[in-house]
């Protein structure tokens, strides 16, 4: 299943929403995973994936659908439980890494001015609801337009829908 067998070992992601209904349905898909970025008063939500660049399109079109769904639809108790105890367990295993430590301690510094200690972390990721990462979805759509990336060379491009068409599939 593409990027879920990285660094974290064989399985790790198995059970994700991406891992389930994306590498698991479309034989194409050779990877699927969401990525965040967040600053003081800003952030960034995403996801990530590759395909052959016939796919390219099917890929931007199955991670549309799959970020409406997010927003219309709550995750069930399953996911949410399964979602949070993998979080936790890699906050809680990249802080072994002092690399890893001193990035994060000087960015929580940079964040929220004074560092949190990992039991704050794992609190925090506890208290999110189902509802939460409705909302955060349905702000995160209709507040924004898509971003899109490629990477692949001038056949990839060629093959691209535009940017609007993008856009088209959030109204």
């Amino acid at each position: 299943g593409g990027s879920s067998f990285s660094a974290g070992g064989p399985g790790k992601g198995m059970y994700s929403r991406l891992y389930r209904q994306i590498l698991n349905r479309y034989g194409w898909a050779e990877s699927a995973e969401a990525f965040a970025a967040f600053y003081t008063e800003v952030g960034l939500f995403g996801l990530s994936g590759s395909t052959t660049p016939n796919r390219a399109n099917d890929m931007i079109r199955v991670f549309a659908e799959h970020l409406l769904k997010l927003a219309k639809e709550q995750v069930t108790d399953e996911e949410l439980d399964r979602a949070k105890n993998m979080l936790r367990g890699n906050v809680l295993t990249q802080l072994e890494s002092r690399f890893v430590l001193f990035e994060d301690i000087g960015r929580q510094v940079l964040t929220y001015g004074r560092r949190e200690h990992a039991q704050e972390t794992c609190n925090k990721i506890d208290a999110v609801s189902k509802s939460d990462i409705q909302e955060v979805a349905r702000r995160a759509i209709a507040n924004s337009k898509p971003s899109c990336a490629v990477v692949g060379g001038e056949l990839a491009k060629e093959k691209i829908i535009s940017h609007d068409d993008i856009s088209k599939f959030f109204l």
